[in-house]
């Protein structure tokens, strides 16, 4: 059995008959390299990854990450879901009530996905699983959802999943509130 259906079979505790087909497993496979492309694409044309922190503005849907000095970078973003360390659980975030609908659409747009693919970690509101599977879930989203990266930030011992969109840097703390002026998503 290949890595994939190891990891299918883990999570969905099924039969090779009862679980997503090649296509599917194939664009898992081609999503997750892309995303770790775009992860040292970024890494090296900006200090992606070595932020000191991240704040994120859910009524303008926008994050900021800090950087050395006073350097910051902003973008848009839509949560993917939470993978709690404790409980090895990722929660998918279009079945989080409590965040703005506004941010669920990437979240949603990887639910039909499943669904069209059969997959039912893509379907089901908590799914049991490891830190590798939640990137799994993060890189189909990003895919599915065209955003230009994930960003994964930690909150106790949850980790929160994102899509963003371009990443926008500054030379400096803006004087206004950080998200003034990125009100409108791209997407």
């Amino acid at each position: 059995m290949n890595y994939f259906s190891q990891f299918l079979h883990r999570i969905l505790r099924r039969t090779p008959d009862q679980m997503p087909n090649a296509e599917a497993l194939a664009f898992i496979t081609m999503a997750y390299d892309e995303m770790l492309t775009q992860h040292r694409e970024h890494a090296a044309t900006w200090p992606h990854g070595k932020e000191r922190g991240w704040t994120a503005d859910l009524s303008a849907g926008v994050i900021m990450f800090k950087f050395d000095g006073d350097r910051t970078g902003t973008a848009h973003f839509q949560t993917i879901g939470t993978y709690n360390e404790t409980t090895a659980s990722f929660t998918w975030a279009w079945a989080n009530d409590s965040l703005p609908s506004a941010l669920r659409k990437h979240a949603k747009l990887a639910k039909k996905w499943g669904a069209t693919h059969r997959h039912s970690s893509f379907l089901n509101k908590t799914v049991q699983c490891t830190m590798e599977d939640a990137w799994n879930f993060a890189a189909v989203t990003r895919k599915v959802a065209n955003a230009k990266s994930v960003y994964r930030g930690r909150v106790g011992s949850e980790f929160i999943f994102m899509t963003t969109d371009e990443v926008h840097l500054d030379t400096e703390v803006p004087s206004t509130h950080w998200s003034a002026g990125r009100r409108r998503a791209s997407w």
